[in-house]
């Protein structure tokens, strides 16, 4: 278990120490792995669009596959990752089976992305490789985090971008609060700062770092929480709270074993021995929250 070991936070004590601790809450982890395994989730139309657009959760490979198509041109567009042509940023937390990749289709293209990390027992967060006291202190206060990561869009005009946009947090935000999350954290550019604190009313976590996931680009911390959003956002608040989508918008389907050790083999940022010790991990223990 080397290779998962070298991804675990110090934060977190060692894997197999872990073992006794999550075979306690691995029934649980499965029956939520369960939930919706039988139907397809229901899409959420985007409104005010010129053209048809709608949101749902990722349940199919080519859902998956395009958005981390996507985001590793993103990535590399913007120097966050090195070229390599038919590359997918597929990363370890992926192949977890709580995390939840939501994307923006237009007929069957995903043109818009992002993913979902709850905090758990096997690898932590993302942004724990750069703010990992700054999440602890969360921790510490029962916050029950959830990471907001993977972010990517292409093909969107300018009129199409914030509806599609405010689509996937409604849909991400809900589903989030539907699994029994309260906070939200992320770690973005600084130079998109002023749209997270303003629009979306994020506060500030952790300063300015080099992240080494994204080339070390430069990256701030920052969350929120529903209180939060409703008073330094509260038109943004309106536009993802006020309606409950139908139940059946938060079916998540586990991506299947195979689907995820092809995704490993084919990722810029993981490997197949890394995806081999998490599955067979997830196998034997579940996914065990650090909230439970």
């Amino acid at each position: 278990m080397a290779a998962l070991a070298a991804l675990m936070p110090e934060a977190l004590d060692p894997l197999v120490g872990r073992a006794e601790h999550a075979l306690t809450v691995s029934r649980s982890s499965r029956s939520r792995r369960r939930v919706g395994r039988e139907d397809h989730p229901r899409p959420v139309p985007v409104a005010n669009v010129p053209r048809p657009l709608e949101v749902t959760i990722a349940s199919e490979r080519a859902e998956w596959e395009q958005a981390f198509q996507l985001v590793a041109s993103s990535y590399q567009a913007r120097g966050y990752e090195v070229p390599r042509p038919g590359g997918i940023r597929f990363t370890p937390y992926h192949a977890l089976p709580d995390t939840v990749t939501f994307v923006a289709k237009h007929e069957q293209r995903v043109v818009a992305t992002l993913s979902l990390v709850p905090d758990n027992a096997i690898l932590g967060l993302p942004m724990e490789c750069v703010y990992a006291q700054e999440l602890e202190r969360l921790r510490r206060a029962g916050r029950r985090l959830v990471e907001v990561t993977s972010l990517a869009d292409s093909g969107l005009s300018l009129r199409e971008f914030v509806p599609v946009f405010v689509t996937l947090l409604r849909l991400s935000a809900q589903y989030g609060i539907q699994q029994g999350a309260d906070t939200w954290v992320i770690s973005i550019n600084p130079r998109h700062r002023s749209f997270y604190r303003k629009v979306m009313g994020f506060v500030p976590l952790g300063p300015w770092r080099a992240y080494p996931s994204v080339q070390n680009h430069p990256a701030e911390a920052y969350w929120l929480d529903v209180p939060l959003l409703q008073t330094n956002a509260p038109a943004m608040y309106e536009q993802i709270f006020s309606e409950w989508l139908p139940r059946d918008a938060f079916c998540h389907r586990p991506m299947p074993p195979d689907l995820v050790r092809y995704f490993g083999r084919h990722s810029t940022q993981t490997d197949s021995e890394t995806i081999h010790e998490i599955l067979g991990f997830v196998e034997h223990f579940g996914s065990p929250r650090r909230w439970l």
